[in-house]
């Protein structure tokens, strides 16, 4: 009596064991189902957050290469800082764009606390120069007799700067090591001066 018993007791747990698994095949289609449904948001668009626009794009493809030096197309104040191997913070603005008081802000906090170690060169561009809609740049006719206009229209041509603000940083040596086109905030600006005083 207590063998059926026993023997009874094995084949319900047996049997229910086969029914609680389901058959081989049709737990095999299962996970499949699943991991189809699991890698099908990976094929979804990035968002569109990550296209920014050109022209406010804050950083620019930077080439190691030197920042020009010649006495005819560069400012004095340029050149002869170049000369005495002092990393340059290069930034030209318009005074009539309202991104200018923003960025002054910013290079002001960054300046102040590495004063000494990089000089800050400023050009007012829109006091001598217009970009037209292709961004090739010109000189207001009132000024096409100043030099000063002269040099910095050829200034901004070799940069290739034609949207403000622009910043250039070289370091020691006169070497580009950072562009930036548009509003930079002080955090970018300070990693970027630190890497050119080091």
């Amino acid at each position: 009596m207590r063998s059926r018993i026993a023997v009874a007791i094995a084949l319900t747990v047996l049997a229910l064991t086969l029914v609680g698994c389901g058959g081989g095949e049709e737990a095999t289609e299962t996970p499949e189902t699943t991991d189809q449904a699991a890698t099908a948001p990976a094929s979804t668009p990035a968002p569109a957050a990550e296209a920014a626009p050109v022209d406010l794009s804050p950083t620019e493809t930077v080439t190691y290469e030197p920042f020009p030096r010649d006495p005819q197309t560069t400012p004095e104040a340029v050149v002869e800082r170049l000369d005495a191997q002092q990393p340059l913070l290069v930034f030209f603005y318009d005074t009539t764009q309202k991104d200018t008081n923003d960025q002054q802000a910013a290079i002001s906090a960054v300046i102040d606390d590495y004063r000494g170690a990089i000089d800050l060169v400023s050009f007012d561009v829109g006091k001598y120069l217009t970009t037209t809609s292709d961004g090739s740049v010109e000189i207001d006719p009132a000024f096409s007799q100043d030099p000063a206009a002269q040099q910095t229209a050829q200034l901004v041509s070799e940069l290739g700067v034609s949207y403000t603000p622009y910043i250039v940083i070289t370091d020691s040596n006169g070497y580009i090591i950072a562009r930036f086109r548009g509003i930079v905030d002080d955090k970018t600006l300070q990693q970027e001066v630190l890497r050119a005083t080091s």
